[in-house]
């Protein structure tokens, strides 16, 4: 799968895949939505079994799909927004991950 023409592996595709499902079950509004690493993280690796580098996240944010939008007190979380999540969305589309 490719996005701004950059390609986008099967362990992006993971990572994706957590921080969509983690920001869906938000119960906030959309634009109020955010994302962290430790919370993906943990999505991640009950579906998956393995871990994965907070590093891939800026990764991500470097393709377009998140944006940090702040820090926490003392800045060691980070946290993100998923820029289109429609996009993302469809960058998943049958990678068959539910």
């Amino acid at each position: 799968m490719t996005t701004n023409g950059m390609a986008i592996g099967e362990d992006l595709q993971r990572i994706l895949w957590a921080c969509l499902a983690y920001w869906s079950n938000e119960p906030l509004a959309f634009d109020e939505r955010v994302i962290c690493y430790s919370w993906v993280a943990r999505l991640h690796q009950n579906k998956f079994g393995v871990s994965f580098a907070p590093s891939k996240l800026r990764y991500l944010g470097e393709l377009g799909l998140l944006a940090q939008v702040d820090t926490s007190r003392g800045g060691d979380r980070r946290y993100w927004r998923i820029n289109d999540p429609q996009l993302v969305a469809k960058i998943l589309h049958g990678c068959n991950f539910n």
